[in-house]
């Protein structure tokens, strides 16, 4: 039987007639929107005539029972899309650290990991693992900072210097 990492590299590898899709992995801690982000390319893309909201229970990335009913990603989600010609899955990963290995075995098969932060510096500690993890495993990643309208005072440029700090690589 094969396995959920197997399924999931399956996706990733699908052909289109001229190459293979391009893989990215949306990771993050819990609550920074990652399934809101997905829910904005898929619209932007086209490949949604509405965009889902997690709160109104109607998003693509959460659309299991068990989701719903927590508001939360529990598993890895995927969806597909096709952008400026080129075919893109996108792996929606659980931010819960109980789901961590969930996340981890996503990575593993994604050509890239957009990595979603919220603007608040002092959330940057929780990425550290995360970073380490993708620096460990030669992973190519981004950072995204997301809630940029909760920046009050701050300035971007506050925010991006203290994910800097529990970063190994220039972001």
């Amino acid at each position: 039987m094969p396995t959920r990492e197997d399924a999931i590299r399956e996706v990733c590898m699908t052909h289109t007639q001229i190459q293979t899709a391009r893989c990215a992995a949306l990771v993050g801690p819990y609550l920074s929107g990652k399934t809101s982000l997905l829910e904005s390319l898929l619209s932007a893309a086209g490949a949604t005539t509405r965009k889902g909201s997690v709160r109104d229970g109607n998003a693509v990335g959460d659309s299991s029972p068990e989701a719903k009913a927590r508001q939360m990603s529990v598993e890895v989600n995927v969806a597909s899309f096709e952008f400026l010609g080129e075919r893109w899955s996108v792996l929606d990963c659980p931010g819960s650290v109980e789901l961590a290995c969930e996340t981890q075995s996503a990575l593993m098969v994604a050509d890239v990991a957009v990595i979603v932060a919220e603007a608040a510096p002092e959330k940057a500690v929780l990425l550290a693992p995360l970073f380490k993890f993708l620096d460990d495993n030669r992973i190519p990643h981004l950072l995204f900072i997301n809630k940029v309208d909760s920046l009050g005072d701050l300035r971007v440029r506050d925010v991006v210097q203290a994910y800097q700090a529990v970063s190994a690589r220039k972001l």
